[in-house]
């Protein structure tokens, strides 16, 4: 049998970190996890207020800016309205692809909520989930 000293496992809770980070940007989406449609990281059902999350990521980082480019969507939903965020979503869809690109990948909504959750992962989140 091997004597164990003192083992410390450190893990982070998924749900309650995303629970946690929803909280902090006063918004009330709820958090699932492993209803994530293709191949995304994460996304976000913006009339029924919901931040769908993988069931694992390959690094802390990963995962907390997944949760915060999502956040960014709840707060954009928030404050336009269910319908123009919709609207307008879906009208960024429809410009890229008209220029060659892909409706979600190519969206400018999309490219605003990474350039945020980076943004914001660096500035407040990074030194605290390492």
């Amino acid at each position: 049998m091997i004597k164990l000293k003192s083992l410390l496992v450190e893990r982070i809770d998924y749900h309650d970190t995303a629970e946690y980070l929803v909280k902090q940007y006063k918004l009330r989406s709820k958090v699932t996890f492993g209803k994530v449609k293709g191949t995304n990281e994460a996304d976000y059902d913006w009339v029924k207020d919901v931040i769908n999350l993988k069931k694992s990521y390959p690094s802390v980082k990963e995962f907390i800016v997944s949760v915060l480019h999502e956040i960014d969507h709840a707060k954009m939903r928030k404050q336009m309205g269910v319908k123009k965020y919709e609207r307008e979503y879906i009208q960024a869809g429809e410009e890229a692809e008209q220029k060659g690109g892909d409706f979600h990948d190519d969206n400018e909504f999309e490219e605003q909520a990474e350039r945020w959750a980076q943004k914001e992962y660096s500035k407040k989140w990074k030194q605290k989930f390492r």
